[in-house]
C-alpha cells in the first residue's frame, strides 16, 4: 500500500471507477449542466426529462419548439459532448 498523498478528487475518481458510479456520475453531471451547456434561450422552453444508456430525452412546451430543437438536435449532442470531451450523449429524443 501507497503512502503517498494523493488529491482528493484523484481519490474520488478511483472510487467512481471502482464503484462503477462513473456513468451514475455523468448522468447526473447532463441533468444538472444542461441549461449551461445549451444556453438560456433554449433552456427556457426545454427540460430533460431523462437521460439513459446515451439517450437524452427533452419535453418541450410547445409544437413549434419541438420542430425547432427536433432541428437543431444534432448542434445540441455536439455541444454537451464537446463540454464533457467525449462522446456522452448518442441521441436525443425531443418530446
Amino acid at each position: 500500500m501507497s503512502t503517498n498523498p494523493k488529491a482528493i478528487s484523484d481519490a474520488l475518481k478511483d472510487a467512481a471507477l471502482y464503484f462503477k458510479l462513473s456513468e451514475t456520475i455523468e448522468r447526473g453531471d447532463v441533468l444538472n449542466l444542461f441549461d449551461k451547456i445549451v444556453g438560456k434561450n433554449i433552456a427556457k422552453f426545454a427540460n430533460v426529462k431523462s437521460f439513459i444508456k446515451g439517450i437524452l430525452v427533452v419535453e418541450v412546451e410547445s409544437s413549434s419548439w419541438k420542430n425547432e430543437l427536433f432541428l437543431m438536435r444534432e448542434e445540441i449532442k455536439n455541444k454537451i459532448n464537446e463540454f464533457f470531451k467525449k462522446e456522452i450523449v448518442k441521441q436525443i429524443k425531443i418530446i
